[in-house]
């Protein structure tokens, strides 16, 4: 609800500025105006859609006597009860010189003194319906019809299409867009070539006081374009030259005027807000610790503070800062490392690439037959040392008559050709037979392979020769 209010009122104080205010029509483009300086001017529009240009005489007042003789300007005073601005006109407006109307206005005809002193809202008020005809409105209900007057009444009032004399006063019709005010109008009535006023009824030097300023006889209503030189407002003044002290300035607000009201709108609209967002914060936690205090109670709360001191100081994680932990994104998990090929394989300290590839600075040694691979241990090469080192086998000796001693062999099949022979010695007769020693077989630890998608046959049939080829070389050194 305060936000709301907050919104209206800076709305408000837009529109007291001036930011909303009708736009004047562009000077030199939508209408220009030239005084030729021999009391005629030359009016230039586009505002109906279709350029037009045309040239006029100046008519003006000196000692209460008007013509296009006088130098004097004419003045119309009052309080201004209806205004329209205008950015464009009906192309079938009455007469031509209608396009050329920056702004019309409605006076309520008095004094410009006597319409100081009328407060706002006591004035006159008419309600227009149409105003396409800058000297001809429509008008309806209010506390004066204008298309209505009666002869008897002592309402007496002004409409004038205003045609802006320079560049100036095309722009300070703005200023008339705030209506139900003091004003007062200085310029020219204007004719045409033929000495034609330009209006409705025909204004004569009964009309005008000794200080040329305009008055109404019988008629109650004049309807008049004028050529606008000056407009005086309650406080601001709309001058030829834009010169004046007073002068009006598009956005310009009464008694503070435009850098005033820029700074009391920083200072009290934009503090304001400040003010009183921490005014509501403020009663928020107040009312937030009220409650606290009522579920809690006293104790408690200072228990809660405690807490939650003791947690910083600890550095603890609050479920607050939990939360917003929880709330951040996920972080990506690492990718796995790819396996070197030199770690456990899960066969111990035994490696099936060292194995298979391993070179000479290797401390175990390698042996292939047929295709398949056998790994020579510590163990195994130190019984092979052993073996070597012992005393050959000499198998038992037997004589048949004297004769020579005759060997004989354990195997029957043909053997192959042991890969290391074995040097050995011939037998005596006399010495007596030795019991042979019982002869260790190597230790053969067979590599486990490594695991393949399919089994092949050849493995199979090259372990199998190599188990053969092992039993030939047990057995096949016997001698008697």
């Amino acid at each position: 609800m305060g936000r709301g209010l907050l919104g209206i009122l800076l709305a408000s104080t837009i529109l007291l500025a001036g930011c909303l205010a009708p736009v004047s029509p562009d000077w030199g483009d939508d209408l220009s105006v030239e005084r030729n300086g021999d009391g005629t001017f030359t009016l230039s529009s586009s505002m109906s859609g279709d350029s037009f240009d045309g040239t006029y005489n100046e008519v003006g007042c000196l000692d209460g006597e008007i013509g296009d003789d006088k130098t004097g300007k004419v003045k119309f005073e009052g309080y201004m009860s209806a205004s329209q601005l205008y950015d464009s006109h009906n192309p079938n407006v009455f007469n031509k010189i209608g396009f050329g109307t920056g702004a019309a206005v409605a006076i309520h005809s008095m004094s410009f003194e006597e319409a100081k002193n009328i407060l706002s809202g006591e004035g006159e008020r008419v309600e227009v319906k149409d105003w396409s005809d800058p000297v001809a409105p429509e008008t309806g209900a209010g506390t004066a019809d204008l298309d209505n007057l009666p002869k008897d009444s002592d309402s007496k009032w002004f409409v004038l299409g205003l045609i802006p004399a320079s560049e100036n006063i095309n722009d300070g019709f703005a200023a008339l867009g705030k209506y139900h005010q003091p004003i007062r109008v200085t310029g020219y009535l204007i004719e045409d070539e033929l000495g034609n006023q330009m209006g409705g009824t025909k204004m004569d030097s009964e009309d005008f006081t000794k200080d040329c300023v305009g008055k109404i006889g019988s008629d109650n209503i004049f309807e008049k374009y004028v050529l606008v030189t000056k407009i005086e407002l309650a406080e601001s003044v709309v001058s030829l030259d834009g010169e004046h002290d007073d002068e009006y300035t598009f956005g310009d607000v009464a008694i503070l005027g435009r850098t005033g009201f820029i700074l009391f709108l920083l200072i009290v609209g934009i503090g304001g807000a400040v003010g009183a967002y921490m005014y509501s914060t403020m009663r928020l936690s107040m009312s937030a610790r009220s409650i606290a205090l009522t579920l809690l109670g006293k104790e408690g709360v200072e228990r809660a503070a405690q807490a939650q001191r003791d947690a910083k100081q600890s550095s603890m994680t609050t479920p607050d800062v939990r939360q917003t932990e929880e709330r951040k994104p996920a972080k990506e998990p690492p990718k796995p490392k790819k396996s070197k090929k030199n770690e456990d394989d899960g066969f111990g300290a035994f490696s099936i690439d060292s194995a298979l590839g391993g070179g000479e600075s290797s401390t175990s040694r390698n042996e292939f037959g047929s295709g398949s691979s056998v790994v020579a241990s510590d163990d195994a090469k130190r019984v092979e040392k052993e073996i070597q080192n012992s005393e050959p086998f000499v198998p038992p000796t037997s004589t048949f008559g004297g004769g020579a001693p005759v060997s004989s062999s354990v195997s029957s099949t043909p053997t192959a050709v042991p890969s290391s022979s074995r040097p050995t010695s011939p037998a005596k007769s006399s010495e007596p037979a030795e019991k042979p020693k019982p002869r260790r077989r190597r230790a053969v630890r067979k590599a486990k392979a490594e695991p393949e998608p399919e089994p092949e046959e050849e493995p199979q049939q090259n372990e199998k020769a190599f188990w053969q080829e092992e039993e030939e070389e047990e057995f096949s050194d016997f001698s008697f």
